[in-house]
């Protein structure tokens, strides 16, 4: 697993921030494999904007998965990254699986798959 995650910009980020960052993607990562069978890489890429003593974090993936790539980004505006690190982690990580849903359309309803017939014979038996 660790093999496949590859950070980059980790020396913008202390000690403390470097652990969360990777607890929090290391803990997302197995659902991010059931969607997304084969992975190729998966790139994070860090971005840290100081502003006087407060912090912005602004955080890009890139999947790569059976030929087809996978990108979250943020737009380098004043609405784009977080104050909060863990809450744009969480952020990317949603968009990102989001993303991964929408083109395997793993987030079909299973009655859907009948039909309307389906979905009658069901509350028959």
């Amino acid at each position: 697993m660790q093999e496949l995650i590859k950070y980059s910009g980790l020396k913008d980020l202390n000690e403390d921030e470097q652990v969360r960052l990777k607890n929090l993607v290391e803990k997302e990562f197995p659902k991010i494999q059931r969607l997304a069978k084969e992975i190729s890489s998966f790139n994070i890429n860090i971005k840290v904007m100081k502003k006087e003593t407060k912090k912005r974090y602004m955080i890009n993936m890139k999947l790569q998965s059976n030929g087809k790539i996978f990108v979250t980004k943020n737009k380098d505006t004043e609405r784009g990254g977080d104050w909060d690190l863990n809450k744009e982690v969480h952020k990317e990580l949603k968009a990102l699986i989001g993303e991964l849903k929408h083109h395997y359309k793993n987030n079909v309803g299973r009655w859907k798959l009948g039909g309307i017939k389906g979905l009658l014979k069901k509350f028959e038996s």
